[in-house]
């Protein structure tokens, strides 16, 4: 092309197509506000907010990095932001892939609080590049495949009433599944072997005392929600691979959507993979892994039907998408990530989970708080059983500034 027909076709170009150097080396990032609002014994939630000097601010969400019962984990998690913040400031939140350059292995040594600090700024990033551009985070991922996302209610943290064993009442669980499916919901998660006291010093009878507990809950649970409604189960590692392979197959005619993490599959990837070949019942997990490198023997070896990265935990809205990316490869493997968090890491994972071919269903906390939807501006929607695909810029979402006032610490 002559000098004269790029000049006479760049007079059509869109002015932010012309703009966009200027506006990428003129905003830049300048702070960091953190807010840490009051759900539950489980865990609170952890919102970021990147500032620029433009005015715009960007969303990410580092709630769950440690456990309830770590003391002082919220300072050690303000410490870490502060740490990588360090990373990013006076950068340009264009510079994603810098950050990630600079920031992952750090954070892959610090652990798991400074692996989901280390996310939170990333979807904050791409909070703010979006909304700089004016286009969702989806289209700078490559498009959206899908207008709405399937989800499930994970009704575990919403049900906590007790029996003089400690045991959760099973119907205490049924509840909360009937409200779920009046709430519009079609699919159902919760974790009955959390009730199991740990195998290690336990003998045999109170072994198969609590599996027995936690098989007649699931049923009373189908039951509940009738035949056509998805039913998910999630073991939190409770079991062996004997007890996972008997009691994946005295579940069967429950017909689950899949059977989670009966072992660590991270710890114990040959037996996850055993697990999987010797029972019907879909096979999932992964919801703690971080990277492509954490995934990759899983992945490999097809130890997992469905995997479960968690955008909060996994390095980030980029860092999912190339684990779904390296899933579909391995032979379209399904991604489902792992998600009973607040509404900005819904708002992340609904943005990745749009444009990803080989994406299965999405996670929600069902029942924590009442005002959840309200936290966001616009409002968090669900419709029948599926959450739209925001087309807003960035994450779709800002902050409610009112509700955030109210409930935070």
């Amino acid at each position: 092309m002559s000098r004269r027909q790029f000049l006479k076709n760049a007079a059509f170009l869109p002015a932010f197509a012309l703009e966009f150097p200027a506006r990428d080396a003129k905003l830049l990032i300048t702070g960091i506000r953190t807010h840490e609002v009051k759900v539950n014994q489980r865990g609170n939630w952890h919102f970021v907010e990147l500032i620029t000097n433009k005015g715009l601010t960007g969303l990410g969400e580092a709630s769950h990095g440690f456990s309830a019962a770590v003391k002082d984990g919220g300072s050690r998690l303000r410490t870490e932001l502060n740490s990588l913040f360090q990373l990013v400031k006076g950068e340009s939140p264009f510079a994603v892939e810098q950050y990630r350059q600079r920031g992952f292995q750090k954070a892959f040594e610090r652990g798991k609080i400074a692996i989901t600090a280390f996310s939170a700024i990333e979807h904050a990033l791409w909070d703010l590049k979006g909304k700089a551009l004016g286009v969702p985070v989806y289209e700078l991922l490559g498009g959206k495949l899908r207008n709405e996302l399937k989800v499930y209610a994970n009704i575990n943290r919403a049900t906590n009433e007790r029996d003089a064993n400690g045991r959760r009442l099973i119907p205490a669980f049924q509840a909360n599944a009937e409200n779920a499916l009046k709430s519009g919901f079609k699919a159902v998660k919760l974790a009955p072997f959390d009730d199991m006291k740990p195998l290690k010093g336990s003998n045999e009878a109170q072994i198969a005392s609590d599996i027995d507990y936690a098989i007649n809950c699931i049923e009373a649970v189908r039951q509940t929600i009738g035949p056509d409604t998805d039913l998910l189960i999630d073991v939190h590692s409770h079991l062996n691979q004997d007890l996972a392979i008997s009691a994946a197959k005295r579940l069967e005619k429950s017909n689950l959507y899949w059977f989670e993490e009966p072992v660590d599959p991270q710890q114990f990837p040959a037996e996850t993979r055993a697990i999987t070949d010797a029972t019907k019942q879909p096979s999932a997990g992964g919801e703690s892994i971080f990277g492509r490198q954490g995934f990759a023997e899983l992945i490999a070896t097809r130890a997992l039907d469905v995997i479960m990265p968690d955008v909060k935990h996994c390095g980030g809205i980029q860092e999912l998408r190339f684990i779904a990316a390296l899933a579909e490869t391995a032979g379209n493997i399904a991604i489902a990530p792992h998600n009973p968090s607040g509404p900005v890491s819904t708002a992340a994972s609904v943005q990745v989970c749009a444009s990803i071919p080989n994406f299965s269903i999405l996670e929600y906390a069902y029942g924590e708080v009442p005002w959840r939807a309200e936290l966001l501006s616009p409002a968090e929607r669900f419709e029948n059983g599926f959450i739209r695909v925001p087309d807003a810029p960035g994450l779709g979402h800002e902050l409610n500034g009112a509700v955030l006032d109210r409930y935070r610490l």
